[in-house]
């Protein structure tokens, strides 16, 4: 069950979607939003050791913050606070509570200590973490945090329903257990798409999805002998009105999709919500 979503915000067009997207989830999920905006250390330079000397100098580097680095981050500050109140008055629009805060350190670190289990973290597909590749930032976030991580990679468009996915994984059925609860609590309807693989035929990924959600509807997209690529691709003919909740551990054909080569693709040509479930 959510209990509070959690937006990494930085002020990008795309952290603003996010923001939008989680306050649509929580008006309709009946739970608060908070704005994290992390003011993050100024980076040390980069220096290479001299091979002649054979001096490493890395340990020993650190960045003195100057006067334009601390008015840079008051005016960052500042700039925050200035969002924050104009987020405050959209959420309240839709009567949804609303708390914020403007931390200093790394905004990684600021989420995986803040988040426990039944938050849900929404961040923008660009902006601060795409500094670092969105891939590694999504690792990080699901291999070490405690609740699932909403990925916004478009414009706001209305949601009403809720699609996941079991392809026989492990990752696959904690995202239906959770893609279950996620439609009860919005009263969104819930569609379990069953995947075919090499180890689990059509009829048994089913019976398995069937089981796994009664009340769910549950379709099967395309042949069996498609690839795993073009079945998740078919189904994002569907998802334009819903937030796709997909495993995200190494078990799951859904992995690869999403830290793998089609991951762009997926989300640029989708552009729909996804919750990736740990």
């Amino acid at each position: 069950m959510i209990k509070r979503i959690i937006v990494a915000y930085d002020g990008s067009d795309l952290a603003r979607e996010a923001f939008a997207y989680a306050v649509q989830i929580a008006e309709a999920a009946g739970v608060e939003v908070f704005g994290l905006h992390a003011i993050e250390p100024t980076p040390a330079p980069i220096m290479i050791a001299d091979p002649i000397v054979g001096f490493d100098p890395t340990p020993i580097v650190t960045r003195i913050e100057t006067e334009a680095d601390r008015r840079a981050k008051a005016l960052e500050r500042k700039e925050a606070e200035r969002d924050f109140a104009d987020l405050q008055q959209y959420c309240e629009k839709r009567n949804v509570v609303f708390r914020s805060a403007i931390e200093d350190g790394p905004l990684l670190d600021r989420l995986l200590n803040d988040a426990d289990p039944t938050d849900l973290i929404a961040v923008g597909a660009a902006g601060r973490f795409a500094r670092h590749g969105l891939g590694s930032f999504t690792k990080e976030i699901v291999k070490n945090g405690p609740c699932p991580l909403l990925i916004v990679s478009g414009p706001l468009r209305q949601v009403g329903r809720i699609l996941t996915a079991y392809d026989g994984s492990g990752a696959s059925e904690r995202a239906v257990a959770w893609a279950i609860a996620a439609a009860a609590q919005t009263s969104w309807p819930l569609t379990v798409l069953a995947v075919s693989t090499k180890k689990l035929s059509l009829d048994d990924a089913l019976a398995k999805a069937q089981e796994l959600a009664p009340r769910a509807q549950v379709v099967h997209e395309g042949p069996e002998n498609q690839s795993k690529t073009q079945q998740i691709e078919r189904i994002a003919d569907h998802a334009k009105h819903a937030m796709l909740a997909f495993g995200a551990y190494t078990d799951s054909w859904l992995h690869q999709l999403f830290f793998g080569g089609t991951t762009g693709k997926v989300l640029a040509e989708v552009q729909a919500p996804v919750v990736l479930v740990r």
